[in-house]
């Protein structure tokens, strides 16, 4: 039964025979903890009904409590961010931290005047001025993906390892009868979206496969993306045989549109997405796609943020100090959209 008393870390650390220390970095997920250990921590602290002290420690840390977060222009509608949003929100949740959304459009003198201790910013994008600004300012910024080239480094970056995975995914759609794949590019300029670019390119220059890029605005609606497929697959002499989506709402477009003009998605033509969502899994046909966990890339943001704040506080941030990285394990999951006959034969 529990006391008025304020349930504290050390009640916790009593409970579990560990130090006050490893129940802290469990909490905050921080530090050298492991996963059963942390699940045993967060478990003996919603029984005890644990909630960190936010107030005093930012008082003493001279802290505002406080993340901001920054998505690129034009995302709110996609799966990615609301995943990674919700991850981000879960693990300052339970760091005792408050996240607020950054405004569309923000001054120099707006920013530096931000109540964060940190920024997260996702899959920064060369054309968002904001950006610039965020990383001239006083605030650290910790990015979800690189910053592009041309941009100043962040403290800290949560990545993937995006290339192997799109060569992965090629390398599956060439093992499945593809010879002639396109990829629907829409118009971003954030690292990763040129990454994985360059990374089909290569793909294709490296099986003397001709690269086919078709480009469309972000966001594209369905008409657009209809006359896109449309010209890939009417090309008279050499029409594509799988086409390659950059995001989950775009691939669902492109399976309608190559239905509407009579292509048995999965037999006579393939269809994958560099992005993945439950939705993708559920279609008919299911779409084969990559899962980049957006969930567990916002927590991870959390967690360097917390490490840099810590820095900082600790005094041992200095200009010369590598900025950190931590690397998100990705997969490519195999679907109906890309195994259509296969999984026909095998059922």
């Amino acid at each position: 039964m529990r006391s008025d008393r304020a349930v504290t870390l050390q009640d916790i650390a009593d409970r579990l025979g560990v130090s006050r220390s490893t129940a802290s970095f469990a909490i905050t997920g921080r530090g050298r903890v492991s996963d059963e250990m942390r699940q045993r921590v967060l478990g003996v602290a919603a029984e005890l009904g644990y909630r960190p002290n936010a107030v005093a420690r930012n008082l003493k840390g001279s802290r505002t409590g406080m993340l901001a977060l920054r998505l690129p222009p034009d995302s709110t509608a996609m799966s990615y961010y609301m995943e990674a949003t919700f991850g981000i929100v879960e693990e300052a949740d339970r760091a005792g931290m408050i996240v607020f959304m950054l405004p569309t459009l923000l001054g120099p003198e707006q920013v530096n005047q931000l109540p964060a201790d940190a920024v997260i910013v996702l899959d920064p994008d060369l054309q968002d001025p904001v950006v610039r600004t965020l990383l001239d300012g006083r605030i650290p910024v910790v990015t979800g993906e690189p910053v592009p080239a041309g941009l100043p480094e962040p403290r800290a970056t949560v990545t993937s390892e995006h290339e192997p995975a799109v060569h992965e995914l090629m390398d599956h759609l060439h093992q499945q009868g593809a010879r002639r794949p396109a990829i629907l590019f829409t118009a971003f300029q954030g690292d990763w979206a040129l990454t994985v670019r360059t990374a089909f390119e290569s793909w294709c220059i490296e099986h003397d496969v001709r690269p086919r890029v078709s480009e469309v605005a972000h966001p594209a609606a369905p008409e657009v993306i209809h006359d896109a497929v449309s010209a890939l697959l009417s090309e008279a002499d050499d029409p594509v045989d799988a086409i390659l989506a950059v995001t989950d709402g775009t691939v669902l477009s492109v399976v309608t549109s190559a239905q509407r003009l009579g292509r048995r998605v999965g037999d006579d033509l393939l269809v994958a997405a560099l992005v993945d969502s439950e939705v993708l899994a559920l279609t008919q046909p299911s779409i084969t796609a990559i899962d980049l966990h957006p969930r567990e890339i916002g927590r991870r943001c959390v967690r360097a943020a917390l490490d840099v704040i810590d820095q900082d506080a600790a005094q041992e941030a200095s200009v010369s100090a590598a900025p950190l990285r931590t690397v998100v394990p990705i997969v490519v999951n195999r679907r109906a959209s890309t195994l259509g006959s296969e999984l026909v034969e095998t059922s």
